[in-house]
């Protein structure tokens, strides 16, 4: 059962009443081995004091074979591994990863012993998804950043960009509280992609700063962010990033119970909050029944102390989401097939800030409805595994005015597919995979102020990504160097209909080859250093080629250019990690030059639009324009255990981006720094923080500078069984001095600040 799409598996997949382990019953019995190449590998994962940890995970790191989670009495089993010399990796939530040897004779059977040291700081698990091959993390070629467990919970806000906003690296790009999306070492939009367990969400999040992604961070079981050459298995516009929302709807594991957990939210600054009912029911040894539901409600958003308003009128949100998961977990040993079917529905409302009047305001109002399957096999030969997953999605949303006009109405079908295969070493080739793909969307536009005309987008691409290991690993628990390698070959044509308001048909195709390359060296068994150089070519979007109308979602008027040309990034970025008990460090620099860099640019000028409904209004004029353009920065962030029970964290992230004439480019983040303590018993957690954002002065022409700032963060929490039930409660308090600050990669942050203080109450019963 491999977690291609997957980037971290973390040990805590369910709680109270899961196991994954085969000697739970949830898994039938492997058939006898046929193979004599290949034995077993046993063992029982234990905590120091001797009590079996139920639910770690149990990755061997060196050979071709996918995770296993250990049972109630922590035994676990692996068949059908290599022999030779393998190392196993164990992580569980709450415990630091352990690294243990085993010699693997075939036909026969080897008993590990896997002791694990209780820790209050959350380790990274184990890294499988962005990078196609699982791996300890401290093998993974690029940085990457996993948000999940109590971290989760204690950075839950009500958008997912809001949740990932101060990890490191990452901003928001908003136009209000719900108009969001990540912004990754300042790129967004059309630059990174945004994933649904692997699979592209097919919303119209990138192609405007008014649209929002509609994935809510309730549904997460794990958010993952991921920079460097796998990336590019999911895109070349993923040079920019990937992000990961894991939430599980095709099930990979079959729990030996059902499994029921009940999420409550609540946030003051916007008088609301959200709810999401989940519910794992296994069906027999193999089958797994996964059924979601819930939704939120916010009012308009209170703003610091100091603004007159109060509050932000017209940033009133609400969603609701439904899942039904329907998954088959087949025996890898048993050459079985795994996969299954997901059907999901998330609908919206949300509304935009207006600048001086409440005429001005604009609320959007749509849902995404979307059928995703996946299916793959274990194979014979070179080829060690096959994965074929495909979605078909329906978008849809209007932007209503305040007199109830559609201004723009925008409907979009998006279908992907893509097969995949997995390879076995050979020789110096490590594992690595192949793949096509294709991605079909039809944006069907209309209403009195359309910003670009109906159009299609139609992209077909081959991808392979390889590891090369010239050296074999000697020394147990420390492994040899790894250079992974990733090519993509992208096809892609961009079709606009003829309409008397854009003109004639036009059609533009684009051929396009992205590379990157490579090196993870371990320097000891808890730190690692890699390297990564990449050049990524992406395609310009449909809105920065054919718009060409008043934006009633941005309040301007907005041109595109039918004559740009690909935008091409070349990049080297360096990080440093290290992983040990109660420890563990990131540092990462980066810089990429950008040829070609589509921005929309302000003129200086004013033009006047027609408004729904009759009659005309005068807008600020926006461009489309390409420049050269350099981007380069760093991030850093640790977290350690300082005293017992007692966890201190600090990161801190810094960015330059210019063009060609040494202007700055719009919306950077200016640099962060923060410093956080807590109290942590694995029952109780009690801690603050500090953040400073300094100020932005570096922008660009009529775009609004920005001061420093400094907000303090606060919470408690308790995690408690009773009645056979787990109960978490965590209160958080945000911006706890209710201070008045600006936020420099908002695109409305003239007129609109930030939140003020927030408390908010996170509530999980999993029984």
């Amino acid at each position: 059962m491999h977690g291609w799409r997957r980037l971290t598996v973390t040990a805590l997949l369910a709680g109270p009443g899961m196991a994954g382990g085969q000697e739970e019953g949830g898994r039938r019995a492997s058939a006898p081995r046929t193979a004599v190449t290949t034995g077993t590998i046993g063992g029982t994962v234990r905590s120091a004091d001797g009590a079996a940890v139920r639910n770690a995970t149990i990755l061997l790191d060196d050979a071709e074979h996918g995770p296993v989670s250990s049972g109630r009495d922590g035994r676990f089993v692996l068949r059908a591994v290599p022999a030779g010399e393998r190392r196993l990796l164990s992580t569980a939530r709450g415990f630091t990863p352990a690294r243990v040897a085993a010699t693997v004779v075939a036909g026969e059977s080897t008993h590990v012993e896997v002791t694990l040291q209780r820790t209050a700081v959350q380790l990274a698990g184990v890294t499988i998804d962005a990078t196609p091959s699982g791996r300890d993390p401290l093998a993974v070629a690029q940085p990457a950043a996993v948000l999940g467990g109590r971290e989760l919970e204690r950075s839950m806000a009500a958008t997912l960009s809001q949740t990932l906003a101060w990890s490191p690296g990452v901003t928001v790009r908003s136009q209000g509280p719900a108009a969001s999306m990540p912004v990754i070492r300042g790129l967004t939009g059309e630059r990174i992609v945004v994933l649904h367990d692997g699979q592209r969400a097919g919303d119209l999040a990138g192609s405007a700063p008014d649209h929002g992604v509609t994935i809510d961070p309730l549904a997460a079981r794990e958010v993952e962010i991921v920079r460097g050459p796998a990336a590019l298995v999911h895109g070349s516009t993923a040079l920019g990033g990937v992000v990961n929302v894991v939430a599980d709807d095709i099930a990979r594991i079959v729990p030996s119970q059902r499994l029921s957990t009940l999420t409550l939210n609540a946030e003051s600054v916007s008088g609301g909050g959200g709810l999401l009912v989940d519910v794992v029911q296994p069906l027999g040894h193999t089958g797994v029944l996964r059924l979601k539901a819930g939704g939120r409600s916010h009012g308009d958003q209170r703003v610091g102390r100091g603004d007159l308003r109060g509050v932000l009128d017209n940033t009133s949100s609400r969603n609701r989401q439904a899942v039904i998961g329907l998954s088959r977990v087949g025996d890898d040993s048993l050459g079985e097939t795994s996969g299954g079917v997901a059907v999901r529905r998330y609908d919206f409302e949300f509304g935009l800030p207006w600048r001086s009047r409440a005429a001005d305001g604009v609320r959007l109002r749509g849902a995404r409805n979307e059928v995703s399957m996946r299916a793959e096999r274990g194979t014979r030969g070179v080829v060690s595994r096959v994965r074929v997953e495909a979605t078909a999605q329906w978008y849809a949303h209007d932007e209503v005015t305040s007199g109830g006009e559609v201004a723009t109405a925008l409907a979009l079908r998006t279908q992907q597919g893509q097969v995949m295969a997995r390879t076995r070493p050979a020789g110096v080739l490590g594992e690595g995979v192949v793949g096509v793909s294709v991605l079909s969307r039809r944006n069907g536009v209309s209403g009195a102020q359309a910003l670009t005309p109906p159009n299609d987008n139609l992209t077909m691409s081959a991808f392979a990504y390889q590891e090369v290991a010239p050296w074999r690993e000697r020394e147990a628990g420390r492994g040899a160097p790894r250079f992974p390698v990733a090519l993509r070959l992208d096809h892609a044509m961009l079709r606009r209909d003829g309409t008397d308001a854009f003109g004639p048909a036009l059609t533009r195709r684009f051929t396009s080859l992205s590379a990157s390359a490579g090196v993870a060296v371990p320097l000891t068994r808890v730190a690692s250093v890699a390297v990564n150089a990449a050049s990524g070519a992406r395609v310009p979007s449909p809105e920065e080629l054919f718009s060409r109308a008043g934006h009633a979602g941005t309040g301007a008027f907005e041109i595109g250019n039918p004559s740009l040309a690909t935008e091409v990034t070349r990049g080297v970025d360096a990080v440093v990690r290290v992983e040990r008990h109660a420890m563990r460090a990131q540092v990462a620099l980066f810089a990429s030059r950008v040829d070609g860099w589509i921005a929309l640019y302000p003129t200086g000028r004013d033009t006047i639009a027609a408004v729904p409904g009759g009659g005309e209004k005068v807008l600020p004029l926006m461009m489309v324009a390409q420049r050269d353009a350099r981007v380069r920065g760093g991030e850093v962030s640790v977290e350690g255990a300082v005293a017992r029970h007692v966890v201190a964290t600090f990161s801190a992230d810094v960015l330059r981006a210019s063009d060609d004439r040494g202007d700055p480019l719009p919306f950077m983040p200016p640099a962060r720094f923060s410093g956080a303590a807590r109290w942590d018993d694995g029952r109780w957690q009690l801690g603050g923080g500090v953040r400073r954002v300094l100020a932005q002065r570096r922008v660009t022409n009529g775009e609004y500078p920005t001061d420093a700032f400094t907000v303090i963060e606060a919470h408690a929490g308790v995690r408690l069984l009773a009645g056979g039930h787990v109960h978490a409660l965590l209160l958080r308090g945000e911006n706890v001095g209710d201070r008045l600050y600006r936020d420099a990669t908002s695109r409305v942050k003239d007129f609109a600040p930030a939140a003020g203080r927030n408390v908010s109450l996170l509530y999980r019963l999993t029984f």
